[in-house]
């Protein structure tokens, strides 16, 4: 395993923030060693030096991918937190399917979105709420946005493959027998409902420019990795694009306080449930989903 000094050590972790936002603190040396060293090897750096030139140098921007996708945690599972999706089961979901008969348009993001576990665990929960109701057309007016840094992870989100580690972490038996077609040592998620989530790669960094704003958006897990300013701009930014009234689903380990006053925070059981403050704004959103390539079609 390559070893990296401390000057190495400024220049990779100032190089990973710059690109993905995600905060390195002193003493995790070990991170880079072990998710960038086979890389830094294959590449035909003998330093950590030589392989941050590359890095900073390489204009197709591969390099750079791949080291984000080294060091992005996409750990996920599904139905993860179960007060969570109690909430949505009961509270939530059962909103959004009513809207959705209503006005006909429901949007959902799915902000860190991983492998993808979590936009297809709403996904199922929408489908059993829509056929509940006895109108699973309900689901022809929402839209699930499901956006990731990873192109590996998207890629894996995107073919809804999974391994047996991967299907039995979370997965109750029952939806795996509806939802799920056995494919080798694989299972292998329904296909009518996998094309209704639409995957696209996205950098939290970035400008979060929508034709339309949201009634609900889970960003969980990812914060946790970031600065405080980040942090901040980050939840302005989800803010932002969320309606008024809308909920904010963040990870357990993750909050709101000190970085946002645009929500108002309740709890459900365990969970808690950041919804925007109503202050007299108006839905910004003028065109559709389709338009801008996130829709369907």
């Amino acid at each position: 395993m390559l070893k990296i000094n401390a000057p190495e050590y400024v220049l990779m972790t100032r190089y990973i923030e710059a690109h993905c936002g995600i905060h390195l603190e002193k003493d995790k040396e070990y991170l880079i060693e072990s998710r960038l060293s086979d890389l830094a090897a294959e590449t035909g750096c003998r330093s950590f030096q030589e392989f941050h030139f590359k890095a900073r140098t390489d204009a197709t921007g591969r390099l750079r991918d791949r080291i984000i996708d080294a060091m992005t945690t996409n750990e996920t599972s599904w139905f993860r937190d179960q007060s969570v999706w109690e909430y949505l089961e009961a509270t939530a979901v059962p909103a959004l399917l009513e809207q959705a008969g209503r006005t006909g348009a429901v949007r959902i993001w799915s902000a860190a979105a991983a492998t993808g576990q979590e936009a297809y665990s709403l996904m199922m929960m929408l489908d059993e709420g829509a056929r509940r109701r006895g109108a699973p057309w309900l689901l022809d007016n929402i839209e699930i946005l499901a956006t990731d840094i990873s192109t590996t992870a998207l890629a894996a989100a995107m073919a809804g493959r999974y391994d047996a580690i991967a299907i039995n972490r979370g997965l109750p038996e029952e939806k795996r027998r509806k939802y799920f077609t056995r494919q080798e040592q694989s299972w292998v998620f329904d296909e009518r409902l996998r094309n209704r989530v639409r995957f696209k790669k996205f950098n939290l960094q970035d400008p979060f420019i929508f034709p339309f704003s949201f009634d609900l958006i889970l960003c969980r897990y990812v914060s946790i990795y970031f600065s405080e300013s980040f942090k901040r701009a980050m939840f302005a930014k989800l803010a932002a694009v969320l309606k008024p009234d809308g909920v904010l689903l963040l990870g357990a380990t993750e909050s709101l306080r000190e970085f946002s006053d645009d929500f108002a925070i309740t709890y459900y059981k365990n969970a808690v449930i950041n919804t925007k403050k109503i202050r007299g704004l108006k839905d910004p959103g003028h065109g559709t989903a389709k338009e801008m390539g996130y829709g369907y079609g």
